[in-house]
């Protein structure tokens, strides 16, 4: 058996380098995420889907939005705006909702963790116990953030390093929404889950968790009494949705939960 493999090998080896590129064979990714395989098997289908407008019900929705700001325009009155200065800023205006297909179905575009640390002003050492805690549970170094703006009420100044943030991508960006989705959340008695009206307007959300939620990671219960300093954290979730609505079905299809709003039960009651 042995003899045989040495006499293939050996005739690769005479073989041309054109003739030689056949045998050779790249080597494929042998680890996925387990969020990013449910996304691409299961989630991105079930957008497209529940997303789906037929064409004339799209174009009619087109039309009553253009009436709309056709309306919106007319009603405007006062002086006109005076085209000289330019120092003020023109406001963006949102980018349309295109048609629900599979090229174009939302997903995650990156993650950032941030940490806060209000210690750091009286001591800037203070601040390596968040870029430790940062690297402890996303396995990303983490990046100084300084202050743009002096701050008399704080004692701040400008170029004063004061927090820390990691920006996470890809397969590490999978495995730190897995981790906080099946393993912290869950053990948070005091969380029941994001607002419905949460979101910025155009797919990104926030999550701002307290001190205790950051030594309920697996890799942060071993070592969470070497920190001196522990504070809380917020995680930006940036997505490629257009709109709130779009961005909580991805989410919640990825396991985030949602609070919904009850109405408040009557008291009284009729026999």
């Amino acid at each position: 058996m042995f003899g045989a493999a040495a006499r293939r090998l050996t005739a690769a080896s005479t073989l041309s380098p054109v003739a030689r590129r056949a045998f050779t064979a790249s080597a494929a990714q042998a680890y996925q995420p387990r969020l990013s395989l449910h996304y691409h098997n299961t989630v991105r289908d079930d957008l497209t889907i529940l997303e789906y407008l037929p064409p004339k019900v799209h174009e009619q929705q087109k039309a009553i939005e253009e009436a709309r700001m056709q309306a919106v325009r007319e009603k405007v009155t006062g002086t006109p705006p005076n085209p000289d200065k330019k120092h003020k800023k023109v406001r963006q205006r949102k980018p349309t909702v295109p048609v629900a297909k599979a090229h174009n179905a939302p997903y995650i575009e990156g993650i950032t963790v941030h940490i806060r640390c209000r210690e750091a002003l009286n001591n800037k050492h203070h601040l390596l116990s968040a870029l430790m805690a940062l690297q402890v549970i996303t396995g990303v170094r983490g990046e100084v953030i300084k202050a743009k703006n002096d701050a008399a009420t704080w004692k701040l100044r400008k170029g004063m390093p004061i927090a820390a943030k990691a920006d996470l991508s890809g397969d590490q960006m999978y495995e730190f929404l897995d981790k906080l989705i099946e393993v912290v959340l869950p053990r948070m008695k005091e969380y029941h889950g994001l607002r419905m009206d949460a979101g910025d307007g155009n797919g990104s959300f926030t999550l701002g968790f307290d001190s205790s939620a950051i030594g309920l990671f697996p890799e942060m219960e071993v070592v969470y009494d070497q920190f001196p300093l522990v504070t809380g954290f917020s995680v930006n979730i940036k997505t490629t949705a257009t709109r709130n609505p779009s961005g909580r079905l991805l989410l919640s299809g990825l396991g985030l939960p949602f609070l919904h709003a009850r109405k408040p039960e009557n008291e009284s009651f009729e026999l």
